[in-house]
């Protein structure tokens, strides 16, 4: 089933999380990513980091408004989606007390030829993410393929 390319600009608005230490100790819990750097704020300071920092998988916590406008815009069949390729880039680094505003926007869309479905619908999203001082944390773009059936 293609998606529907009227999506291309589609983009949820800035929403505003804090980044809290339990967050960042569930995700690396999740992970199994025990680093001193995301957990232990005394080793944190030591390494002239600054303190605490987010680990860099922290984007995918706001995969809530990324699933809401892939759901309500493109009208995708989750079932059907297929995850390409990511690029993030990091600016700044996130810490526990941040508040972070983020957004995503749908900047790609239309149907390619695949060598394994044929031909299939694709999309790319763009994620941004900056602080209260309007300086960029981060900028991710997420290409995704959407099968026919």
């Amino acid at each position: 089933m293609p998606i529907n390319l009227n999506a291309l600009g589609a983009e949820t608005p800035w929403s505003e999380a804090v980044v809290t230490q339990d967050r960042i100790d569930a995700l690396c819990s999740v992970l199994g990513d025990y680093n001193p750097l995301f957990l232990d704020a005394d080793a944190a300071g030591a390494s002239g980091n600054g303190g605490i920092v987010a680990p860099p998988t922290f984007i995918n916590c706001f995969r809530d408004f990324k699933t809401a406008l892939v759901l309500s815009e493109t009208e995708v069949d989750l079932p059907l989606l297929l995850h390409g390729e990511q690029v993030i880039r990091y600016y700044k680094p996130v810490r526990p007390g941040d508040r972070i505003l983020h957004k995503i926007k749908v900047i790609e869309a239309g149907r390619k030829q695949s060598k394994t479905y044929g031909e299939v619908s694709y999309f790319t999203v763009l994620i941004k993410m900056k602080n209260h001082d309007d300086e960029r944390l981060v900028e991710a773009t997420q290409l995704f393929f959407v099968r026919d059936e």
